[in-house]
């Protein structure tokens, strides 16, 4: 494919994804199945205009895709709106996991014949909501906001929990011998308190440095915002702590204190989200020769 064509292809599905969205407000559906469905149309299902086989590039897209949509979703959460669903959002973000996974597991187990470890590993992969998907169907929707913001904090939360599950059940698979619960734990609260503390710490600074620092253009501040999702994310990852779970604390942190140009900010960090979402929809959903039996071909990468 040519490079003028490609950069064509690229503009005709921005402008359609976008156009498309007032058809799923008329017909009261999630814009995220329209953008799969540009994603399908595109791809090797039925056009072949995008063949797109590259599953590192696919994770990272996915990556950077989602820190962006989780920093958006946090931006837009109020802490005192969901403080009194804290405890659902985690409950459902542990045990919902491990019962969603356990349901997987038991089905692939006695109806496609895989062994208890194999299914177990299988409903680890696939137990847990993906935030993207989440916010992008509960955006404009009639949903009461008490069970929107569950659902959202769920989302942004449920990531340590479904590292835990596919870790321990990828050991059972490769090394019965030597797997480990115990580990496993210790690797879980691990991910979940290093998540936190780091996203705290990122969001501590952020909300400082913004405020202070006086930018010689307006216009540099929304980068500078959007600099602190991926250091909150690249921060944690490095220390082995749930990436994704300190983005979203960093955002709720800095969407609960003071914040100069604020409106400005969280608007471009919505365009920043529905950009996201448009280019990882379509592009994860264009891939073509991929393999179920490979885990490169999640439409997220493992965490």
């Amino acid at each position: 494919m040519s490079l003028q064509f490609t950069i064509l292809l690229i503009g005709i599905l921005l402008f359609a994804a976008v156009w498309t969205t007032k058809l799923s407000s008329r017909l009261n559906i999630p814009a995220l199945l329209i953008f799969i469905a540009l994603g399908m149309i595109a791809g090797s299902d039925i056009t072949g205009f995008i063949r797109f086989d590259d599953a590192e590039l696919a994770q990272l897209l996915g990556t950077v895709a989602l820190i962006i949509i989780l920093f958006e979703g946090g931006l837009q959460t109020a802490w005192k709106e969901v403080r009194h669903e804290l405890a659902p959002s985690l409950s459902l973000a542990t045990f919902g996991v491990f019962i969603a996974t356990s349901i997987v597991a038991v089905a692939s187990h006695y109806i496609l014949g895989f062994s208890w470890a194999n299914a177990f590993l299988l409903g680890a992969i696939v137990g847990s909501t993906d935030a993207a998907a989440i916010f992008s169907v509960l955006s404009g929707q009639p949903i009461r906001r008490k069970v929107g913001s569950t659902l959202e904090v769920e989302s942004g939360t449920n990531d340590p929990m479904a590292v835990f599950l596919t870790v321990l059940f990828l050991e059972f698979v490769t090394n019965p011998e030597e797997a480990s619960l115990l580990m496993g734990l210790g690797s879980l609260v691990w991910e979940m308190s290093m998540g936190l503390l780091i996203g705290l710490f990122i969001g501590w600074t952020a909300s400082t440095l913004i405020n202070r620092i006086d930018l010689s253009s307006s216009s540099f501040y929304p980068i500078l915002l959007m600099s602190f999702a991926f250091l909150s994310f690249g921060l944690a990852d490095t220390f082995h702590a749930s990436g994704f779970l300190a983005v979203y604390v960093t955002a709720i942190y800095i969407s609960n204190h003071e914040l100069v140009y604020r409106q400005t900010l969280v608007r471009f960090t919505m365009s920043m989200a529905h950009l996201a979402q448009i280019g990882m929809f379509i592009v994860l959903e264009s891939r073509n020769n991929c393999s179920i039996s490979g885990l490169s071909c999640l439409p997220l990468p493992l965490r």
